[in-house]
């Protein structure tokens, strides 16, 4: 029996071996894959926890992006009222309503009906305005009156015959008189500086908030950056960080002085830069608004065409082309106005990495990519704000058309007019659009300038923080190449 197994084994032995090869074959393989499989899920697993990573630390960095844009809008926003003072002129427009004498003198009812019947026709329009901003105007008038008074003072003690009460009395009615009838300015004229300064204050706001958000993205998403990547390099390399290559570029960290001054960068559009960015915008809505009249009734779709003026005739002005000068101090006049300013020293602020990085903030700047970002937010602030004029004009009621019937077709008769019967169905069915007179939008288009600065909570930064546009120039910032110094 021992003969007969030796045998069979030698009659099969290399079937034998044939089937071991196969069956180890088999083994290691299936151990190989087991151990790439492994590997790969370990990979994975740890690719999914550094893009996990690096999408918190962008999330959380755009975050840091939105509370510092929101800590330095007072500031501009201070300037750009002061600047652009539409409540000044209304105080100075109520001065010339309010009645100037000596003594404070009750107004009745009937008083009130009479002056509003002297006014010429369209000034009760102006009272819209008024009414909306009197507690903003009210200290303006005081102190006008106040300055009135003193001048009747003065010419009373001047007069000849102090002791006569209804000379001075008619001393003071015949100057208080003479001032109102002969004003510095004419109210048509205040009224027009109202109208340009309205304009021009909102879109000066439209144009700076999309300007200061897209410059704070690009500048925290650099440090941004920067600190990701020595994170990353600490990790592996603990604190000797001198000779760590990425990518074959030597890696020069950011101190925490030239990172200070990096970010002090946002000073200059905040004190200078907006300021020539005004100059344009003032200009391209005197060439669109200056010509519209007060008492011009518009649609909502008029009032868009009006704002895209505006928009074309800035860049057909290059603004964009300007955009780099507004938030860096280019040239040797700016930057020793921007070092006096802040009393820095050249020495210490122009490192070799600082102007690395300001030479990095100003190609981004000066690329086609962020010229279609700005343009892209300023239309969405401007399609945001255009949204919230509309509550302003009422919806239009159609007004039905009561038309004969049909006569009806017989052999003999005519069929009626086919043209007829469309244009009265189209009458009938697109009512006309609700129109408002322009000098009734100047308090809305005022209050929204306002709001677009200086709303809590800011609908609008939050809109054009929040947009693709925006996230998407943040994230090629952030992740780019040229980001590691």
């Amino acid at each position: 029996m021992l003969e007969g197994t030796l045998g069979f084994l030698r009659r099969h032995q290399r079937k034998f071996v044939i089937g071991a090869g196969v069956v180890g074959g088999l083994y290691m393989s299936a151990k190989l894959l087991t151990q790439r499989l492994v590997e790969m899920q370990a990979s994975s697993a740890k690719e999914r926890a550094s893009k996990e990573n690096i999408r918190r630390r962008f999330d959380q960095n755009q975050r840091d992006c939105l509370f510092t844009i929101m800590s330095l809008l007072p500031e501009l926003s201070e300037q750009v009222l002061r600047e652009v003072d539409v409540e000044r002129l209304i105080a100075e427009l109520r001065a010339i309503h309010r009645p100037q004498t000596s003594h404070p003198i009750p107004v009745d009812d009937e008083a009130a009906d009479h002056e509003s019947q002297v006014q010429p026709r369209g000034e009760g329009e102006n009272n819209v305005w008024s009414n909306k901003n009197s507690s903003s105007s009210g200290s303006g008038s005081g102190s006008n009156n106040g300055d009135e008074n003193t001048q009747i003072k003065d010419k009373k003690d001047h007069s000849p015959d102090q002791g006569n009460d209804s000379t001075d009395g008619s001393i003071c009615n015949a100057s208080a008189t003479e001032e109102i009838e002969s004003p510095r300015r004419t109210k048509v004229e205040i009224w027009e500086d109202i109208k340009v300064q309205s304009f021009a204050r909102t879109m000066i706001a439209v144009y700076s908030e999309s300007l200061l958000t897209m410059f704070v993205h690009i500048q925290l998403n650099i440090v941004g950056r920067s600190t990701y990547l020595d994170s990353v390099v600490g990790k592996f390399v603990g604190d000797n960080k001198d000779n760590v290559v990425l990518e074959g570029r030597s890696q020069s960290r950011i101190s925490m002085t030239e990172e200070q001054n990096f970010l002090m960068l946002s000073w200059w559009f905040l004190n200078r830069g907006w300021r020539k960015m005004m100059n344009l915008i003032v200009d391209a809505v005197n060439h669109s608004v200056g010509q519209l009249s007060l008492k011009e009734r518009m649609s909502h779709r008029e009032l868009t065409a009006l704002f895209n003026t505006i928009h074309i005739r800035l860049r057909e002005n290059d603004i964009v082309q300007m955009l780099s000068g507004f938030v860096l101090p280019l040239g040797d006049a700016n930057v020793s106005d921007y070092l006096s300013s802040n009393r820095l020293e050249a020495d210490k602020v122009f490192t070799p990495v600082f102007i690395r990085l300001l030479d990095q903030i100003r190609d981004i700047i000066e690329s086609r990519d962020f010229a279609y970002v700005f343009n892209s937010s300023v239309d969405r602030l401007t399609t945001q704000l255009l949204d919230a004029l509309q509550e302003s004009f009422p919806e239009p009621v159609p007004v039905p058309v009561f038309n004969k019937p049909l006569p009806p077709t017989v052999e003999g008769e005519t069929a009626p007019d086919l043209d007829e019967v469309v244009k009265e169905f189209e009458e009938f069915s697109s009512p006309s659009e609700s129109r408002v007179v322009v000098v009734q939008l100047l308090p809305r288009i005022a209050r929204e300038g306002h709001q677009i600065l200086n709303g809590v909570p800011n609908n609008y930064l939050e809109n054009i923080s929040a947009s693709r546009e925006v996230q998407a120039l943040s994230a090629v910032v952030y992740t780019a190449e040229s980001s590691m110094l």
